[in-house]
């Protein structure tokens, strides 16, 4: 980081006219400082909370949308004009309608909650007036995700459990519903880490008592229970041939509960991440290479997830951000560290995934494809406000969704545009591409106009430019939008944009280089 003294958050506030009144008066003069200040608090919260807790960044922003509605109500003011409403606004209420119109519109409502994420950028770009703000929740959200990334270097060195391995078929362990590859992670209560720990705990317990082991099983992780006596763990082969290892994931999953998600939000994390580190000043030199760590360490973190759309998703958006932001000679060395990233990814992928990861062969491949093609058809049938959002999981076998029964996963079409238009129609997709051409053109106006004025605010556009754009890549083949994590952090972006946008043409806003 730089070496000038990091600003206090009475700093961050946006400035309150001086008091000059005792009593109400002055108390009235207090309060829209106080109301800012929470705000704020709640902000930085939400960032923090972001790579790791769905709940923890909901409640956060929420609550902070509503200290702002209670400060526009006290104070008596309007919000600022801000871009991007109109798209959104038409997006909303599409899908709005789409839901009043579904043939289960309690189940379609309850995703309305995800539509409705929209607010996030509200509230940050109402909210956010100065460039230090910016930079304080930015780099929270960057070092939170490190966190993220170190908490999965800790599962795959410490591990979450231990694995079993090595149990005959006939055992008293896969009569109990245990299989090999199961991640043991708690006896009676008392986590489990390593082999002598559960070895220990079996072993001070009474040989007929029966225990209930909690362990987990597959990618994402399926918690589990079961219960089983030391002696017939003893029978499956404790001590002998029953092999007792460190568990951890089959794929990295963080805090989230599941690795796509996880994946996602690293990619996020990372293209800003990646943009602020060629938007850095050589002078910046504490500051770059703490970036270069943070970026390291997200790439290693989505690696481990071994998703290929995300890898090549953060290749996109790193490629867009030295196109925007590197000089020649940056070019060069930025350039040669993703085609690193690129084929280190592929080894992966390969070495993880098998020969067939890229082809037709692969089941998930497959599943997408049939998903694709149903889902076309689908929309020819209900082209303007679709069938309703999450009625194809009830109704699939009256639409003929062919991959549900095929592969016995009802899940969705893996695809923004195609899911957007089953389920809400074309309306509402016009509405989703209004913004999302809205959107580019705001952040390479607000790119133009802050390389002349903050090295910082260009990086910031630039990276949620990069981010835009990877997520656009990812949802080809994922359904983002249907991501509440996903979603939080692509809307998050937007606001900053918009604040951005406002601060470039406010006096004295802009106090970051």
């Amino acid at each position: 980081m730089s070496s000038r003294p990091q600003a206090s958050l009475p700093e961050l506030l946006p400035p309150v006219a001086p008091r000059q009144l005792r009593g109400p008066g002055a108390v009235r003069l207090s309060l829209p400082r106080a109301f800012n200040t929470a705000i704020f608090f709640f902000l930085c919260l939400f960032a923090v909370l972001l790579p790791h807790s769905i709940k923890g960044s909901q409640h956060a922003w929420q609550i902070a949308f509503l200290l702002w509605l209670a400060a526009l109500l006290f104070q008596r003011q309007r919000p600022f004009p801000q871009p991007l409403a109109a798209p959104l606004l038409a997006y909303v209420v599409c899908s709005g309608i789409s839901t009043a119109l579904s043939p289960d519109p309690m189940l379609s409502w309850d995703r309305m909650k995800i539509v409705c994420l929209v607010l996030v950028a509200i509230v940050f770009a109402q909210n956010l007036h100065r460039l230090k703000q910016v930079r304080t929740v930015v780099y929270l959200l960057i070092l939170s995700g490190v966190a993220a990334a170190a908490f999965t270097a800790w599962q795959y060195t410490y591990g979450v459990g231990v694995k079993l391995s090595g149990m005959p078929p006939n055992s008293p362990l896969v009569q109990a519903h245990v299989l090999p590859g199961d991640i043991v992670t708690y006896v009676e209560g008392q986590r489990i880490h390593t082999p002598g720990q559960l070895t220990r705990a079996l072993a001070q317990a009474p040989q007929d008592k029966l225990l209930r082991l909690d362990y987990v099983r597959g990618a994402p992780f399926h918690k589990n229970s079961t219960v089983i006596t030391p002696r017939q763990m003893t029978a499956s082969g404790l001590g002998t041939w029953l092999r007792l290892t460190r568990g951890h994931p089959l794929k990295a999953q963080g805090t989230l509960g599941h690795y796509v998600d996880f994946a996602e939000m690293l990619m996020q994390i990372g293209c800003v991440a990646w943009a602020l580190l060629l938007a850095a000043g050589p002078q910046n030199r504490r500051r770059r290479a703490l970036l270069v760590i943070a970026c390291a360490a997200l790439a290693a973190a989505l690696l481990m997830t071994e998703t290929r759309a995300t890898l090549a998703g953060l290749a996109l958006g790193g490629f867009i951000s030295i196109l925007m932001l590197a000089s020649r000679r940056s070019r060069i060395w930025a350039s040669a560290a993703l085609v690193v990233l690129v084929i280190a990814s592929l080894l992966w992928i390969h070495h993880t995934r098998g020969p067939h990861w890229l082809g037709t062969h692969d089941p998930g491949t497959q599943f997408r494809l049939m998903m694709w093609q149903d889902g076309l058809r689908l929309v020819t049938q209900h082209p303007l406000f679709g069938v309703g959002m999450e009625t194809i999981r009830t109704h699939w076998m009256q639409w003929h969704i062919r991959a549900f029964s095929y592969f016995h996963d009802e899940s969705h079409f893996h695809n923004d545009l195609i899911q957007i238009a089953v389920e809400r129609g074309l309306a509402t997709l016009a509405a989703w591409l209004w913004f999302a051409v809205a959107y580019v053109v705001l952040l390479l106006r607000v790119i133009r106009k802050a390389r002349k004025r903050s090295r910082f605010a260009a990086g910031v556009a630039t990276g949620a430019l990069a981010g835009f754009a990877a997520f656009q890549f990812t949802a080809l083949v994922h359904y983002n939008l249907g991501i509440e994590s996903v979603s939080m952090v692509l809307y998050f972006y937007v606001g900053l944009a918009i604040a951005l946008d406002r601060m470039l043409e406010t006096p004295g806003a802009i106090d970051v280089p």
